[in-house]
């Protein structure tokens, strides 16, 4: 007779291992970790030692798992979340997965915010999972967030996250595109974004195909949505209000152009911890 009890007959370590061969095959780096997550995940708990039973079932949805890792499927996706500035955000592939630079922008934003007195009103220009505002919420307490987003499935996801993380009274969503999603008489103390920012046509790394590309591609040049966002500024600024928004490479003087053109005059290039000119920040007045 078949026990249908866990088995501890299979050998955990040659089953990572072999998932560990499929990914480095694949071109999945790094691997080895990978694919120790993934085991992880099938099972439940972490820490994963050679005694730690496993059924056969989860041994077949690790190897599934794995094939689609191999194809270059975002681990993230397949896992369902990401740890974010100290706060676990649920994913769909309705929503870009957040990234070590947005993390980056987050500390920046923590930065220029402490400094402001009292309560502060800001908005997260094209929110998707929710991470900024929710990662700020929970950092600031005198903070209070209007999100948008063009999508309505991200927005289910960043209500998910706000309700998750406790935040939900301290962040209103918002269906619609940039600042005509929210009430035209409100006025922010901080402005942030992390909008579409690549150009038409650039090849990126697969990953990238499972994600909304249109939270990604943004003209040309890739700052179209720069400069609409950029030149409703003045209109939706109060007189002492900050911006600040996540670009990438090579767009520093195009951006610092389209900034002084809506009169912004006090624009501040920052760069990511790997050195690339990676943020914008200026403030309402000169």
């Amino acid at each position: 007779m078949t026990s249908t009890r866990n088995n501890n007959n299979f050998n955990l370590s040659a089953i990572i291992t072999s998932g560990k061969n499929k990914l480095d095959f694949a071109g999945i780096h790094p691997a080895e970790r990978e694919a120790a997550w993934l085991m992880e995940f099938v099972l439940g708990k972490k820490n994963v030692s050679s005694k730690t039973q496993i059924t056969e079932n989860q041994k077949n949805e690790f190897f599934q798992l794995i094939d689609k890792r191999a194809e270059h499927y975002p681990l993230q996706y397949l896992i369902g979340n990401v740890d974010f500035f100290d706060t676990e955000i649920q994913l769909t592939t309705d929503v870009l997965i957040p990234r070590p630079e947005t993390e980056e922008m987050v500390e920046i934003a923590c930065d220029l915010l402490k400094n402001i007195p009292g309560e502060i009103i800001c908005a997260d220009l094209g929110t998707g999972s929710g991470c900024i505002p929710i990662a700020l919420a929970k950092k600031l307490k005198k903070s209070n967030w209007f999100a948008c987003d063009v999508s309505e499935a991200a927005l289910q996801v960043a209500k998910k996250n706000a309700d998750k993380n406790i935040v939900s009274d301290k962040i209103e969503f918002f269906h619609g595109n940039w600042f005509n999603a929210f009430p035209k008489d409100v006025r922010f103390d901080f402005i942030i974004t992390n909008p579409p920012y690549v150009q038409e046509g650039e090849i990126l790394q697969k990953e990238l195909d499972y994600e909304p590309s249109s939270a990604l591609f943004s003209g040309k040049d890739g700052l179209d949505d720069y400069r609409i966002i950029i030149s409703n500024l003045s209109d939706r600024m109060n007189p002492s209000g900050v911006f600040l928004g996540e670009f990438g490479d090579g767009q520093a003087s195009a951006l610092i152009k389209i900034a002084k053109e809506n009169n912004f005059e006090n624009v501040k290039i920052i760069k990511d911890l790997s050195g690339k000119e990676r943020f914008i920040n200026f403030s309402a007045h000169s």
